[in-house]
């Protein structure tokens, strides 16, 4: 299910991008062919006579086969978001906005934006959010990315840095508990219930911050390794947008794994 998952994937992001033209074997991809057809038909795509064999061929026709409508944000003006949004971008060279967050539409992010020097350099929707790039250089990045130098913080260390810092103040709780003196007890006290109180919220730290907050760290995973792989509970980004996101820093998904502790892993490989 996991490797089929993958595969669907990939076809929607890779194969049906609007190109004029798509042809793709059902043996290879090992996909039925009623459900290519269904993923053809989400992308916009109407199915036409085989121009090859063994493959089904489709035409990119959004007038015909409209592709599923993605998210926008209310088009309306609203002074405190917009009012937050410039909090956002002022000063900023580039920065990543989710429409979801924002609760703006993507022609007011991007009004709002070029008041401050920035334009929209990419966009990635689905059908529950949009996140904007906005830079002041529009251009995109030159694939490959470089190999990083040196050691870098990911962002999604901090689900496992704030359970370790739990488990710290557990065994400095016990320690204080066992020094032979009543003065101690409150303390241990408090530091017991301030660590069972954060144990399960610490393995989703993440999590609290803000979505567009996270769609930013989630972009940083991809900075020219030659392999990214995180759980999606890191950034709890949908994966049609991380697959997007990562296919625009020259990534492409190979793999979806989980684990009962984890939970699903996206696995990406550069080109």
């Amino acid at each position: 299910m996991q490797d089929w998952y993958t595969r669907a994937v990939r076809l929607r992001f890779q194969v049906f991008t609007g190109t004029p033209y798509a042809h793709v074997s059902p043996m290879e991809w090992r996909i039925d062919p009623q459900s290519l057809r269904g993923i053809a038909r989400n992308r916009g795509y109407l199915e036409i006579a085989p121009m090859f064999q063994g493959c089904l061929s489709f035409q990119f026709a959004p007038r015909h086969v409209p592709p599923v409508p993605v998210f926008d944000g209310p088009d309306r003006p609203d002074k405190d978001r917009e009012r937050w949004l410039l909090n956002q971008v002022s000063g900023s060279d580039r920065v990543w906005i989710s429409l979801k967050h924002a609760n703006l539409s993507a022609r007011r992010v991007a009004e709002v934006a070029e008041t401050e020097g920035l334009r929209v350099a990419a966009d990635f929707a689905d059908a529950d959010d949009r996140v904007l790039l906005l830079s002041r250089d529009p251009s995109p990045p030159r694939l490959p990315l470089p190999a990083p130098t040196g050691l870098r913080f990911r962002y999604a260390w901090l689900n496992y840095i704030a359970p370790v810092t739990v488990i710290v103040l557990l065994g400095a709780a016990a320690v204080i508990a066992g020094t032979p003196s009543h003065y101690e007890e409150p303390i241990a006290g408090l530091l017991f219930l301030a660590a069972f109180a954060g144990m399960v919220p610490a393995a989703f730290t993440t999590c609290l911050f803000p979505r567009t907050t996270r769609v930013g760290w989630l972009a940083r995973e991809f900075d020219g390794s030659l392999q990214v792989e995180f759980p999606m509970r890191s950034y709890r980004i949908p994966a049609d947008l991380v697959v997007q996101i990562a296919a625009y820093h020259g990534y492409e998904l190979y793999a979806l794994s989980a684990t009962q502790a984890g939970g699903p892993s996206l696995k990406f490989c550069k080109r």
